[in-house]
C-alpha cells in the first residue's frame, strides 16, 4: 500500500483505498449528512489481552511497500519521511508524551511523561513533567532539551529544515525549559488542538538543533531510538530491517524477540501471506480477502478507519485551473456506487464521505459535497458550456482542444488502478475521456510534489485532531515543487486563512465545528478536490497474534503485541 503522511503530528497519512469496480452506474448520489448514522464498524478490531497472557518470544514479519532509504528518510520529523510506511518502519522505535484511546480521546504516556497540564489559559501555557527514567537507544537522557529543540526546529521556516508541515508548530510562542525533566509550551494565541503537538517523536538535541544532521543524518539509517525496539539488521539493498527489543528500554519488557518489515509489492502480499512470509496484510481487495481466509489459522479484523479516497485536481495546470471544469469531473462522479463496490465486497458497509475536515462518525461531520456539488451531470453539462466547452460527436471541445484528463496512479498499485477505473467509468457518462498514467510506484508522490499530473486517487488519513490537522491539505496554495507542504491541488483561497486561525484559537468545540462548516463551503466553492468514501480497515492475521491489527484511533503498544500462550 503506497501512503504518505499529512502531519507528523497525529500521524496523519495518504493511504490507497481498495476498489474494485464493475460497470457504470448513473444513479444519482444518495449520500448526505445521515451517513455517520449508517452501520458501523467497532473502534478495535484485534484482541486485547493483559501481557501475562501472552508468551515471551516470536517473530512478527511485516510487510511495507516503501522504506525510509527509498523515500529519503529515516528521521520520522523530515518531510521525507511523510509515507505512512516510513513511519510503520519507524513507529516501534518511536515514543510520544500523549497517544490515542480507542474512543478517539487521548492519555498521557507514563512511559514519557508523569504529568501534562494546560496551566494557564491566558496566555495558553501546557507544562510537561517528564518521567526520569526514559532513555535514549545509549542510554542518555531523554531531557526537556531534546523536546524544546525538535519542536525549535519544526516551527523554524527560515533556516532551511526540511519538515512535516503542521499549524501546530507555528502557533507556539516560546518552550520554557524549566530542567531536564520539566518543560512547558507558551502559544502565541490560544490553540484548541495544544495535545496535537505532543503526538510528536522527539530528536535529540544535538541532531535537531543542526539543520545539517535534521536533513541529511539519517537518508539510509535510523535515528536515534527512544521506543521498546531498536534497529538490529538495516538491508537497504535486500530492503529487510529487523529490530529488537531495546536493552535500555525502561517500561514494559517488550513480549517479541524480533521484528521484521521487509518491501513486497502490494499484489504480491496475499500470496506472502499464504506462504507464511508475513504474519499480517492489509485487505484491500475481495481477491486478497479470499486468498487471505484460505490460510489455515489466519483472522479477519475489521474496524473503522480514519482515511478517506478522493480524486484531488492538479489547479495549476489545464483543465482543472478551471473550476467550472473540476465541479463538472465532481458532479459525474457516482460516489456511492463506488463506495459500495470497493467495501461491501470486503465485509463492511459503504458510505460515501462529503467533508474535507471530519470524518463519517466524528462530531461535526456533515455532507458538504453531498450537499453542495452532488451527482448531477445535466447541471455538469451546463457548467461546461459556461466555461465554453461545446458538446458535439460525443466529446467536448474548445479551442480546437478536446476535454479529456488523465489519473496517474503507481504500476501495480491495483487499489489505486481500479479506483481510477472507477473515475473512468464516471466520466463516460459525461463523454469525458479519462486514461490512466502509469508511474513506478517510488516516484508516485514525488510526481505529485512536483505536479506532474493532471489528477491523482489516494486517501487521506485523519487524526484526533482534524480540523488544524487538515489545514496545510488545502492553505496556504503550493507551488510545483515545494518540499514543505501537501496541498497537492496547489491552489487556494484567501478566505481560508482567517476562518483557520479563528477555529484554532476557538477553545469552545461547538464554536470551532461552526468554523470548520465554514471551511468546508469554502472548500466546496473553489473544489481542489472531490472526497469519495471512507475504507474501512480490513486485515489478516496469523491465528494467536495479540494487541496489534486494525483500530480507528487506538495506538499500538508495542511492547504487549505478542502471541497468546
Amino acid at each position: 500500500m503506497i501512503r504518505k503522511n499529512t502531519a507528523l503530528a497525529g500521524l496523519a497519512a495518504i493511504g490507497v483505498g481498495a476498489l474494485l469496480l464493475a460497470g457504470c452506474a448513473s444513479t444519482p448520489n444518495t449520500s448526505s449528512s445521515e451517513s455517520p448514522t449508517q452501520e458501523q464498524l467497532p473502534l478495535v478490531g484485534y484482541e486485547q489481552v493483559a501481557a501475562s497472557d501472552l508468551a515471551d518470544g516470536g517473530e512478527l514479519n511485516l510487510a511495507v511497500t516503501s522504506t525510509p532509504t527509498d523515500e529519503g528518510s529515516w528521521n520520522p520529523n523530515h518531510a521525507a519521511a511523510q509515507n505512512v510506511d516510513v513511519q510503520q518502519v519507524l513507529e516501534p522505535t518511536l515514543g510520544y508524551l500523549v497517544i490515542p484511546t480507542e474512543d478517539g480521546s487521548w492519555q498521557v504516556d507514563k512511559n514519557y511523561a508523569t504529568s501534562v497540564e494546560l496551566t494557564s489559559e491566558d496566555p495558553q501555557i501546557v507544562t510537561v513533567k517528564l518521567n526520569e527514567d526514559a532513555v535514549w537507544q545509549d542510554g542518555s537522557p531523554l531531557t526537556a532539551n531534546d523536546y524544546a529543540a525538535t519542536f525549535a526546529a519544526l516551527r523554524d521556516t527560515e533556516s532551511g529544515y526540511e519538515t512535516i508541515p503542521s499549524a501546530v508548530f507555528q502557533a507556539i510562542d516560546s518552550v520554557d525549559v524549566a530542567n531536564d525533566y520539566e518543560f512547558s509550551v507558551t502559544f502565541a494565541e490560544t490553540f484548541a488542538d495544544w495535545p496535537n503537538l505532543l503526538q510528536t517523536p522527539p530528536l535529540p538535541a544535538a541532531v535537531a538543533s543542526d539543520v545539517n544532521s535534521f536533513n541529511t543524518a539519517f537518508t539510509s539509517a535510523p535515528a536515534p531510538s527512544n521506543g521498546p525496539f531498536i534497529f538490529d539488521k538495516i538491508d537497504n539493498d535486500a530492503k529487510i530491517f529487523t529490530l529488537i527489543p531495546n536493552p535500555n528500554w525502561w517500561g514494559e519488557k517488550p513480549k517479541l524477540d524480533t521484528i521484521t518489515f521487509k518491501v513486497i509489492a502490494q499484489e504480491a502480499l496475499p500470496q506472502a501471506f499464504a506462504n507464511d512470509e508475513i504474519d499480517y496484510m492489509e485487505i484491500l481487495t475481495p481477491d486478497a480477502l479470499e486468498t487471505a481466509t484460505s490460510k489455515d489459522g489466519a483472522v479477519i479484523q475489521r474496524s473503522g478507519g480514519l482515511t478517506w479516497s478522493h480524486l484531488t485536481f492538479n489547479g495549476k495546470s489545464a483543465p482543472f485551473d478551471d473550476v467550472n471544469v473540476r465541479k463538472a469531473v465532481g458532479m459525474a462522479l457516482d460516489r456511492e456506487l463506488i463506495a459500495r463496490v470497493a467495501n461491501e465486497p470486503l465485509g463492511a458497509p459503504a458510505t460515501t464521505t462529503g467533508d474535507w475536515i471530519f470524518m463519517p462518525g466524528q462530531e461535526g461531520y456533515e455532507d458538504h459535497f453531498g450537499d453542495i456539488i452532488g451527482h448531477d451531470l445535466d447541471k455538469a453539462a451546463t457548467l461546461l458550456e459556461d466555461s465554453g466547452w461545446k458538446h458535439e460527436d460525443g466529446e467536448w471541445t474548445k479551442d480546437g482542444k478536446t476535454l479529456t484528463f488523465s489519473v496517474t496512479v503507481p504500476a501495480g498499485t491495483e487499489s489505486n488502478i481500479n479506483r481510477a477505473l472507477g473515475v473512468q467509468d464516471s466520466l463516460k457518462a459525461l463523454d469525458i475521456e479519462v486514461t490512466l498514467d502509469q508511474v513506478p510506484s517510488a516516484e508516485y508522490f514525488n510526481n505529485i510534489g512536483a505536479g506532474k499530473f493532471q489528477s491523482v486517487t489516494f486517501g487521506w488519513q485523519g487524526t484526533l485532531f482534524p480540523i488544524s490537522s487538515a489545514q496545510p491539505v488545502f492553505y496556504p496554495e503550493m507551488e510545483f515543487g515545494d518540499e514543505n507542504g501537501y496541498n497537492y491541488a496547489f491552489i487556494s483561497d484567501d478566505r481560508l486563512g482567517p476562518l483557520w486561525e479563528k477555529a484554532n484559537k476557538e477553545l469552545d468545540e461547538t464554536k470551532r465545528i461552526e468554523i470548520a462548516q465554514e471551511i468546508n463551503e469554502v472548500i466546496a466553492d473553489y473544489l481542489p478536490m472531490v472526497p469519495i468514501y471512507p475504507y474501512p480497515e480490513v486485515v489478516a492475521t496469523d491465528k494467536g497474534l495479540a494487541n496489534f491489527g486494525t483500530a480507528t484511533f487506538k495506538s499500538t503498544d508495542w511492547s504487549l503485541v505478542g502471541y497468546l500462550k
